[in-house]
């Protein structure tokens, strides 16, 4: 997709308010070293935008989801460790090794299949992933593990075994039993293991900051908390601790007043009702912006107005109080200096999470770094 770069749309990333969400977050997990997860687009935040802050603020490795994003990064000059957290198919293992990517290695098969496809020329950084109760990728027990690196250990040449994972499910619950039976899961295939690798990685943000002496900490997982979104939706913590690091700003490119009795917008499910000064602003579901933001109230310079009529893919409009000048600044979400658009609460007004609404943010939006 374009980025159009050429238009007042954006988002604004915060290099503090990172910096800060890391630093709690390598406190409250006694953390030594910190994978940032920035599949998916940085969560809406950007991949390469991301990956630059993460460098930048002394980040250890960065975590994806797929091979192409891995890729991404290592074309635009990302040298820090980056770790592949979803399904790659063994056919591209030799490509993993060329641009030294770690593996989720799923099963004793994948090794099986993934040797076929390497030269030997350098070792495939692997690490093995241990369903505990996630069911979704991984090794449901003790006997596949224990072969896999009898496997490894046997084709030196081809594997490097660097790490060993889980994922929880329920880590930012305050319902713990099933959290407690994963842990459990997982420490009894960790006991029967002649040796452990560099890394034992099972923190995700819910444990990092929630299960820190329960669980290793050594190297973190972590997305959510660093982007400043409490994990629990505020459950177990206020989060107040945290900044969130996205900004979604515009500025009004026309304003004109309608008598009473205009629509506006598709299907006008908005009508005027009096003389009514109306701004139109250059963003819509194009840029991801979600049609069930239709009545909610956003800043337009220092003033709160409400959205009206359908938002249209590339446009929409907001009431104003009075007449205001083209090119005032308007925020959808984060902070206009004085005021603050909550992420939670314009997530919820759409019946999504925080991580939901802005992985929906198209790569029509250009994604800056600020301050």
């Amino acid at each position: 997709m374009v980025v159009a770069n050429l238009r007042t749309s954006r988002i604004e990333i915060s290099k503090q308010a990172l910096a800060n969400n890391i630093a709690v977050t390598m406190q409250t997990s006694h953390a030594k070293h910190m994978f940032l997860a920035v599949k998916a687009n940085g969560y809406g935040h950007g991949l390469l935008t991301m990956a630059q802050a993460a460098v930048e603020l002394g980040v250890y490795g960065l975590a994806v989801a797929v091979v192409d994003e891995g890729l991404a990064l290592r074309q635009a000059g990302i040298t820090i460790p980056i770790m592949i957290l979803g399904y790659t198919e063994p056919q591209y293992a030799e490509i993993l090794v060329q641009n030294n990517l770690i593996v989720n290695v799923v099963s004793l098969d994948w090794l099986n299949q993934a040797q076929g496809f390497l030269t030997g020329v350098a070792p495939l950084q692997a690490s093995l992933a241990v369903d505990s109760g996630m069911n979704r990728l991984g090794m449901r027990n003790e006997t596949e593990v224990l072969e896999s690196i009898d496997f490894m250990s046997n084709h030196r040449n081809l594997f490097n075994w660097v790490g060993i994972m889980t994922h929880f499910a329920t880590a930012d619950s305050s319902d713990v039993a099933y959290f407690n039976k994963q842990l459990h899961r997982f420490n009894v295939i960790i006991k029967q293991l002649p040796y452990l690798p560099e890394m034992i990685h099972v923190a995700n943000s819910g444990a990092a900051v929630y299960h820190a002496d329960e669980v290793p900490t050594d190297y973190i997982r972590v997305g959510t908390v660093v982007y400043g979104w409490e994990p629990s939706g505020m459950e177990l913590a206020d989060g107040k601790n945290l900044k969130p690091a996205m900004n979604i700003k515009s500025a009004l490119s026309y304003v004109k007043q309608l008598p009473s009795g205009e629509g506006i917008s598709y299907s006008h499910i908005y009508e005027t009702t009096e003389n009514e000064w109306i701004g139109t602003v250059p963003l819509g579901y194009g840029d991801g912006i979600d049609r069930e933001l239709t009545g909610y109230k956003i800043l337009v310079g220092h003033e709160w107005c409400p959205i009206i009529g359908k938002i249209a893919m590339d446009q929409l409009m907001v009431k104003l109080p009075y007449q205001m000048p083209v090119g005032t600044e308007v925020t959808i979400l984060g902070s206009n200096g004085s005021e603050n658009i909550d992420i939670w609460d314009v997530a919820h007004y759409c019946h999504l999470e925080p991580w939901e609404f802005t992985n929906r943010l198209t790569e029509r939006l250009p994604r800056i770094l600020v301050d």
